[in-house]
C-alpha cells in the first residue's frame, strides 16, 4: 500500500515542502530511499525500522520504497525520519488517518522511538502555512519555534507513538496556541555607531 505525508527541505533561509511517499510491497526485505537524499537521509531506513519496532509496532518484512518529491531538490538531514515512519505505519495499516495530506511532519527518530529536535522548523512552518497545510507535527523541543507562525496548528510530540496518535485520533488533537506575541527582538544598546565612522574601517586585535 501507499501512504503520503508532507515534510520540508531547507533551501538557504527558506524551506520547500517535500512530499514523502512510502510504498510497501512484497519481495526481498529492503528499504530504498530515492529523491536526491544525502547520507543522513539514506541512513533513515535503519533508524526508522528500529524506532518502529521499539514503539510496539511491526516493521514490514518486504520491500519499502521511499520517494521524496520533488526529486530535483536536495534532501538533507534527519528531518525526514518521522514522516517516513508515519507513512510506513499507515501503509501497513497499523495506523489509520484521513487527513495526512493536510499535515506536515518533521523530526529525527532515536532507535527507541523518541523524537529528537531538528533545525529549520520555523521556515518549514512558514512554508506549510503558505501551502495551505492545516497542521505541523514537530518534536516537543521545537514547538515554541513553530508556534511563532500564526494560522498553523502545532502538535508537539516526544515519541513516535504520540505522533501516530495525532494521525489516528484527530478528535484528541490539542494544538499549541500561537506565541508570536511573546517573541520580541532584543534591541541592542551600543555606545558607538558605524554611522559615525568616516573613511575605511580598519580592524585591529587587542
Amino acid at each position: 500500500m501507499l501512504a503520503t505525508i508532507y515534510s520540508g527541505a531547507i533551501l538557504g533561509i527558506d524551506a520547500q515542502l517535500v512530499q514523502t511517499e512510502v510504498n510497501v510491497s512484497s519481495g526481498i526485505s529492503k528499504t530504498i530511499i530515492v529523491g536526491l537524499p544525502d547520507k543522513a537521509v539514506q541512513e533513515a531506513g535503519e533508524r526508522v525500522a528500529s524506532a518502529i519496532r521499539n514503539s510496539h509496532f511491526g516493521f514490514p518484512p518486504g520491500r519499502v520504497t521511499v520517494n521524496l518529491a520533488p526529486a530535483d531538490v536536495r534532501k538533507e538531514g534527519p528531518v525526514f525520519d518521522l514522516p517516513i515512519a508515519l507513512c510506513v505505519l499507515v501503509a501497513t495499516e497499523q495506523v489509520s488517518s484521513n487527513d495526512m495530506n493536510d499535515l506536515v511532519a518533521v523530526g529525527e527518530l532515536s532507535l527507541d522511538g523518541s523524537v529528537r529536535p531538528v533545525t529549520g522548523v520555523l521556515p518549514i512552518a512558514l512554508a506549510a502555512r503558505k501551502e495551505g497545510r492545516s497542521g505541523l507535527i514537530v518534536p516537543a523541543e521545537n514547538a515554541a519555534e513553530a508556534t511563532v507562525v500564526d494560522g498553523l496548528a502545532v502538535y508537539p510530540v516526544r515519541t513516535l507513538w504520540e505522533a501516530s496518535e495525532v494521525l489516528a485520533y484527530p478528535e484528541r488533537r490539542q494544538p499549541l496556541p500561537c506565541s508570536a506575541g511573546d517573541w520580541k527582538l532584543a534591541q541592542p544598546n551600543y555606545h558607538v555607531d558605524f554611522s559615525e565612522v568616516k573613511g575605511p574601517v580598519i580592524p585591529w586585535n587587542d
